[in-house]
């Protein structure tokens, strides 16, 4: 049985999303802070790819593992340069918030400049590109890339959950994210704990991006056009729950690949121009009805199965007659 190529492409986009709002949420946790420039490594994950296969004239997987590496690099610099700078000088949560804007139009000239030397120096047009011919195919018709992107997303999720549940490392991860003062009481060295956690963030964000142009057209603002899709998948697992990321990044994967396909059958081609509606719908949804998510729903549906059974083992009042008695 084939399996229809609108889903592979929807498993696929929705598994680089899973890593991407992985990332989101690990530096919300760590920060307090959502990070708008984490759309942005993930362009420099596609440009990676590209010089890889344009320019050095290689398999674009061989660059994955250097996408990690600028990607943690990049993250680093940002927040050893910018947010510690501005942690130093007292800067809140708003102030912070706003740097992550100008990082992300910094970042963003930077990719811009990448690409159109490309074009100046050596007459390659990198504004608007797919990579597809550099992957392989599985079963005759089966793109590669559909089973590298869940393989590593899985694999992902897996390391970090044995990292957050079972290692020491992990454990003052979650310390940190839960109380930042009480941590460093504790003997945690908090600083060490954040430096590794925006590495390891901007190296997700930057390998899901790597993984892009194998599949969909690619240009230099493609990673920060895709932060409306990384905080609604964020926004509907909930800011504090790793997890919760991991099932709503997946599920605004598939809900914007499969509504926008639904949008442009029932209305015509032109919806795909509006395809990052869908995400957005999402978003103002879920801070409607509940703003934590999942993780919302999820503590509200344990608190109602709660109350009555502590209702049932609470003592009955007593009458009037028996406190006469």
């Amino acid at each position: 049985m084939e399996v229809p190529t609108i889903w592979l492409m929807a498993i696929t986009y929705a598994s680089e999303l899973t890593l991407l709002c992985i990332g989101f949420t690990l530096t919300y946790l760590t920060a307090k802070i959502p990070n708008f420039a984490h759309g942005t490594y993930a362009g420099f994950g596609i440009y990676v790819s590209y010089t890889f296969a344009k320019f050095f004239h290689i398999s674009p997987y061989m660059g994955f593992p250097l996408a990690f590496l600028i990607g943690g690099l990049i993250s680093l610099a940002v927040f050893k340069l910018v947010f510690g700078t501005l942690a130093k000088m007292g800067s809140g949560a708003i102030v912070l918030t706003i740097a992550t804007l100008a990082i992300q139009i910094f970042l963003g000239a930077i990719l811009n400049i990448y690409a159109y030397s490309f074009v100046a120096f050596f007459g390659q047009y990198a504004t608007g590109f797919l990579l597809k011919e550099w992957d392989f195919v599985v079963a005759g018709s089966i793109a590669g890339i559909f089973f590298v992107a869940i393989g590593i997303s899985i694999a992902v999720v897996l390391v970090l959950h044995y990292l957050l549940t079972r290692t020491k490392l992990g454990i003052a991860m979650r310390a940190t994210a839960e109380d930042p003062e009480l941590a460093s009481v504790l003997g945690i060295n908090i600083n060490n704990i954040q430096l590794f956690s925006w590495f390891v963030t901007g190296g997700l964000a930057c390998l899901a991006g790597a993984m892009i142009p194998m599949w969909f057209m690619s240009s230099p603002t493609t990673g920060s056009g895709i932060i409306t899709s990384i905080m609604a998948g964020s926004l509907l697992g909930g800011f504090e729950n790793v997890y919760g990321a991991i099932v709503g990044g997946f599920t605004i994967g598939i809900s914007e690949i499969m509504f926008t396909l639904a949008g442009q059958l029932t209305l015509g081609t032109w919806f795909g121009e509006y395809r990052p509606l869908v995400p957005m719908t999402f978003l103002i949804i879920v801070l409607l009805i509940e703003p934590r998510g999942l993780q919302g729903f999820y503590e509200r549906y344990k608190a109602s199965r709660t109350k009555p059974k502590a209702a049932e083992a609470a003592p009955a009042a007593p009458t009037e007659k028996e406190e006469k008695k």
